[in-house]
């Protein structure tokens, strides 16, 4: 029998019904129905609510029924929400495709903010310069695919994945040492000139110098034999003085009166570094040392540093007065400087991280010094035109804004020259929330010397390190470009070098600063467009292959056809 069953009822009392459930079949079951003589089973009845329970029965059909109706009214809800979808979805992509179009080269982020005057500025700016977005390499690339890519690298111990410069954990580097251990003065480890005196190493990628040495001593094991010298046996020659940091308190600062030298050193650098990074207003410079009535910090520190400057472009390489000019420029710029919101604390740190360190070896501290340069500027809001742009008045306030132009492209110059070659990221130094506008010639052209092309090189090589950059932070991801990648960056290389103004392409003779910007401009184009194509040879080398592709023979002759490439250009 099956068990009662207990309903309530409205009254709270309960009604008790019983079912009858089949019996599994046994050999007892059978027995005893054969004993009955009636051979079936008894039927299976079932259970029926009474009168009182049957309004709920219903009830709960009902609700059952309504709820296959609300389930089928969802389901058309939701394919009516996913039509919405794709069609908002088709239309987003639509206007994304048409900023993209209108914007090439700015975020859509970035664009948010801006009034309805300023994004159609934008539209009717030239775009003939901007650089085309490239897909970066993959972080782990494969082996050569099928679309004619480069040969990727190899396992870890092969090919150019060794060659990436990695500091252990318990390593460390002091370039300061050099002051206390027998290391010449050109050593420096970032352009691997140290690698047969000192081991110590920060970090470099695969695209940097000491990546191609390494190759190098890899597939030619005996020279290394050359590259190490007993030291005992080498004459350190024109070593430069220990320079050292005094820890002094900080003085009061002083009028530095006008003097021939001064005069002689402010003339030197105008002539032969102030073409490259034309930051000063040369002018108002001028003015100032002659009057001799600034001595505020920012001013001190600048005026030593342009001392010091002009001190390596005038004198002989065994004069070693500008490390005394240079010791000056850091007395006026302790630790604290670093939060001044002076434009020529920026400036002076330029000259520092940008010339100076590089020019007695401290590549590193150079780097981190022009770094702390970019961010102070940024600070300054220099990298953002609608603060240089102010409503101008006047021709100071002319003269301000172009300075302020000026200064933040020399960064940007500096850094993108002193990172090209060591593999490392440009940690974003470029990018569309900078809308400062490039230099103008027109504006102070009476402000500049006349005997070189006034702001011509500086803008044209702002042209040539937005390239530079692109090409530097794809190698920094990977040395081995995808094919279609690495032509487009050498495509636009040439086009930027054959667009060249005459008078920056011309061997006629001309003034000394020219000839410098002229010289310089070609030879970081040449070491550019090899730098871009040199990881396929030294991949090639690196894991002995005996045969490359077509487009890797092309890349392999591209590198000597860099030096080869553009007019010559003779000293007059």
């Amino acid at each position: 029998m099956a068990p009662s069953i207990p309903v309530p009822t409205q009254g709270g009392m309960f009604h008790t019904f019983q079912g009858v459930t089949p019996r599994k079949q046994s050999s007892e079951s059978g027995e005893n129905a054969k004993t009955n003589g009636t051979g079936t089973a008894k039927r299976i009845t079932t259970p029926h609510a009474c009168a009182e329970c049957k309004p709920a029965v219903m009830a709960s059909n009902l609700v059952a029924n309504a709820s296959l109706a609300g389930l089928l009214s969802v389901v058309s809800m939701i394919n009516t929400a996913k039509e919405t979808l794709e069609a908002l979805s088709q239309s987003l992509e639509e206007c994304r495709s048409i900023l993209k179009r209108l914007f090439p080269n700015q975020e859509i982020q970035s664009l948010l903010p801006l009034p309805r005057q300023e994004l159609l500025n934008l539209l009717d700016r030239p775009i003939n310069d901007t650089i085309i977005a490239l897909p970066s390499p993959p972080l782990h690339p494969s082996t050569a695919s099928a679309d004619g890519g480069s040969p990727t690298l190899c396992g870890s111990d092969e090919g150019l994945a060794s060659l990436e410069q990695i500091p252990s954990r318990d390593s460390e580097w002091d370039e300061e040492r050099r002051g206390r251990d027998n290391i010449p003065a050109e050593a420096d480890d970032v352009n691997a000139l140290s690698l047969s005196v000192d081991r110590q190493a920060s970090y470099l990628g695969a695209s940097s110098i000491k990546a191609a040495l390494m190759v190098m001593l890899k597939v030619q094991p005996g020279l290394r034999n050359s590259l190490t010298p007993p030291l005992n046996s080498v004459e350190m020659a024109h070593n430069l003085p220990i320079l050292r940091q005094k820890v002094v308190n900080a003085k009061e600062p002083q009028r530095v009166p006008w003097s021939w030298k001064g005069q002689t050193l402010i003339d030197a650098y105008f002539k032969r570094v102030h073409v490259l990074t034309p930051m000063l207003d040369e002018a108002s410079f001028r003015a100032d040392y002659l009057e001799g009535q600034r001595f505020d910090a920012p001013w001190l520190a600048l005026l030593n540093m342009v001392f010091a400057m002009g001190s390596i472009a005038a004198m002989k390489s065994d004069d070693y007065n500008h490390l005394n000019y240079y010791s000056r420029a850091m007395e006026y710029l302790p630790m604290d400087s670093f939060g001044s919101s002076h434009i020529e604390i920026v400036q002076a740190l330029a000259l520092i991280g940008g010339f100076y360190l590089h020019y007695i070896n401290r590549p590193n501290m150079a780097n981190a010094m022009i770094g702390a340069a970019i961010r102070m500027a940024s600070a300054l809001g220099l990298h953002r035109e609608s603060l240089a742009s102010a409503p101008l008045g006047n021709c100071s306030d002319i003269a301000a804004a172009e300075t302020r132009r000026r200064t933040w492209w020399s960064l940007f110059y500096l850094d993108t020259c002193a990172t090209t070659t060591l593999g490392r990221p440009s940690f974003g130094r470029w990018g569309p929330a900078i809308n400062v506008r490039c230099p103008d010639s027109g504006l102070n052209s009476g402000r500049d010397s006349a005997q070189h092309a006034g702001i011509l090189p500086l803008v044209e090589n702002i042209r040539f390190c937005k390239i530079a950059t692109a090409v530097q932070d794809m190698l920094a991801i990977s040395p081995l470009l995808r094919t279609e990648d690495r032509c487009n960056l050498d495509g636009q290389l040439v086009n930027w070098y054959s667009s060249l103004p005459w008078l920056l392409r011309t061997s006629d003779p001309c003034a000394e600063p020219l000839y410098i910007a002229r010289c310089l401009m070609k030879w970081r184009y040449q070491n550019l467009r090899m730098l871009l194509h040199r990881p396929v040879l030294l991949n090639l080398a690196s894991s002995g292959a005996s045969h490359a592709a077509e487009h890797d023979i092309a890349a392999i002759e591209a590198c000597p056809d860099g030096t080869r490439s553009g007019s010559s250009t003779k000293q007059p």
